[in-house]
């Protein structure tokens, strides 16, 4: 009897005793699949190992290897495991061979079985880490246009460069913002509290990527006025609302966002800036401090406020007043903005932060934002950026009249 007539007389005893051992014995993974599923299948792989062992005809093996790897990479199934189920088969088969061939014979149907295994296992896992690989680059090419539109919404909570009103004209507005990821867990905005009234705040929330820029999403709709957090409605008061303080707000934040929900701490900067009386109010929980910045170069940080958002009010949120003139900016940022290093390791620092804006006091604020970026970029040398880095300057053009 010649190895072609064993593989004929024993093919449904082989092709049943694989099905029930693939079932019984590899992985749970194939213990879920019907056994008459498996049956089908292992039939179709005792043909097309026939016509490789007995006609050196490996079409049907390579048909056969396109049609699993697909079925089990949908399935969840991992190389090694379908490896396995292929060396199963090896040792149903070297026991018949064993009994029905001897001497030479034996020895020619075994290397036959071992070169059809050898190039079917090969070409398995080549063809199995390919799709798995394919599959792979799909996924990372849907997480990446959902990173994007993501980016994209989080550009849409930032101030929005429109058209200003005259009222606005007293005041202008610059921003910069640099993800170090696709997004990030800075939030910043500029919110119209009333015809002379302008809210600003800053915030970073602790981590990088996804889960804080969630965060983010939400805090920005916390802050919208209509909420409630910022302006309080009065009905039947004239006028019918009032501007909640910047203590309050960040009070409010507190009580919102503690550590248990979202295991994320929050440092947030809030001002509220009166355009028309030439003064501000903030209250500053634990954000690296705004720089007041005169127009003669001297500069003030603006320092006063209480612990970061998320400790469930251990202390209250103190409030602090500046006056500010024609000519003064603020420099809203986050930490991200110096703590980076270059390529020999040295930090750019918060003095040096503080040393370049003052030497840049002479530029309208768009060119300070710009000339500032350009100073970390100088910095960095290239090197990745460890934090977001986002900046929101204010520079103040309307004279105030004396009272």
């Amino acid at each position: 009897m010649n190895l072609a007539d064993i593989l004929q007389k024993y093919r449904d005893h082989i092709a049943l005793k694989w099905a029930h051992r693939l079932h019984e014995e590899v992985s749970s993974g194939y213990a879920r699949r019907p056994l008459e599923e498996l049956l089908q299948t292992t039939s179709q792989a005792s043909e097309a190992n026939y016509a490789a062992m007995v006609r050196g005809d490996f079409s049907k093996v390579d048909a056969f290897i396109v049609k699993v790897c697909k079925l089990r990479l949908e399935g969840g199934f991992s190389l090694s495991e379908v490896q396995k189920a292929f060396e199963i088969y090896r040792t149903i088969l070297i026991p018949i061979f064993a009994k029905e061939l001897t001497g030479d014979a034996l020895l020619e149907a075994l290397q036959s079985l071992n070169a059809c295994l050898s190039r079917t296992i090969f070409a398995f896992s080549d063809y199995f880490l390919n799709m798995a690989n394919a599959k792979l680059l799909e996924k990372q090419k849907k997480l990446d246009e959902d990173l994007q539109a993501a980016a994209g919404i989080q550009q849409c909570l930032l101030p929005q460069r429109q058209e200003k009103s005259r009222k606005d004209e007293d005041l202008e507005i610059e921003w910069k913002f640099t993800p170090s990821e696709t997004i990030g867990g800075d939030i910043f905005n500029v919110i119209h509290l009333d015809e002379d009234h302008l809210g600003f705040y800053m915030i970073d929330v602790s981590g990088h990527g996804v889960p804080p820029a969630l965060v983010t999403f939400s805090l920005s709709q916390t802050l919208q006025p209509h909420m409630g957090c910022t302006i309080r409605k009065k009905p039947g008061c004239t006028p019918d609302y009032e501007i909640v303080s910047p203590g309050e707000v960040l009070t409010a934040l507190d009580l919102e966002y503690p550590w248990e929900r979202f295991e994320k701490f929050l440092t947030v900067i809030y001002l509220i800036v009166d355009i028309h009386h030439g003064h501000l109010v903030y209250s500053n929980a634990a954000h690296p401090p705004p720089i007041l910045l005169h127009a003669d170069g001297t500069f003030e940080l603006l320092e006063k406020g209480g612990t970061i958002i998320g400790l469930g009010g251990v202390l209250p949120f103190e409030e602090e007043d500046k006056a500010f003139s024609a000519g003064d900016k603020i420099i809203i940022y986050t930490d991200g903005v110096f703590e980076f290093t270059n390529d020999k390791g040295e930090l750019f620092g918060e003095e040096r932060f503080h040393a370049l804006v003052k030497s840049l006091h002479g530029l309208d604020i768009g060119a300070m934002l710009d000339e500032i970026v350009r100073a970390i970029e100088g910095f960095a040398q290239g090197e990745k950026l460890r934090d977001d880095v986002s900046i929101l300057g204010l520079e103040f053009k309307k004279r105030i009249p004396a009272a």
